[in-house]
């Protein structure tokens, strides 16, 4: 697990995903017709910490399944792209990251996002829009391509 404080957590859902399965193969105990199974997208979970990663962790067999390590600070907060392809972080390095779940990367980072530590992260639902907290006490929106 982690090596320090977890600051935050996020399932991946159903109602993030859409129901599609982000791709992610694990094995089953159980047998199925196409000899492994893709888990239901629900049964994961994205954290973040004070040893500086964001993890995504596997609630079924209770593993990790990845360890994003690009954040220099603490990780204060994470979130699940609607799309369920993508984990968002923010972290004291005032830094916002995207995460290929399926590349196991970082895809995009948005350094400097504010001129403090960012504390917080929420998407829209259905519009690529991305806002931030920071103890800079401003809000900040950022449209996502």
């Amino acid at each position: 697990g982690h090596e320090h404080v977890i600051e935050a957590l996020a399932f991946i859902s159903e109602q993030t995903t859409g129901g599609k399965s982000m791709g992610m193969k694990t094995s089953s105990s159980s047998s199925s017709s196409n000899g492994g199974g893709v888990t239901n997208p629900r049964d994961y979970l994205a954290s973040g910490g004070r040893d500086r990663t964001v993890r995504l962790w596997s609630l079924i067999d209770e593993s990790c399944l990845a360890t994003f390590t690009s954040h220099e600070n603490w990780v204060r907060a994470v979130l699940i792209h609607p799309s369920g392809q993508y984990i968002v972080s923010a972290a004291d390095d005032k830094s916002i990251r995207v995460f290929d779940i399926k590349a196991q990367r970082c895809l995009r980072s948005l350094e400097h996002a504010h001129d403090h530590f960012v504390t917080s992260i929420d998407m829209h639902a259905t519009l690529p829009i991305l806002v931030s907290g920071s103890v800079d006490q401003t809000i900040r929106c950022w449209q996502l391509d």
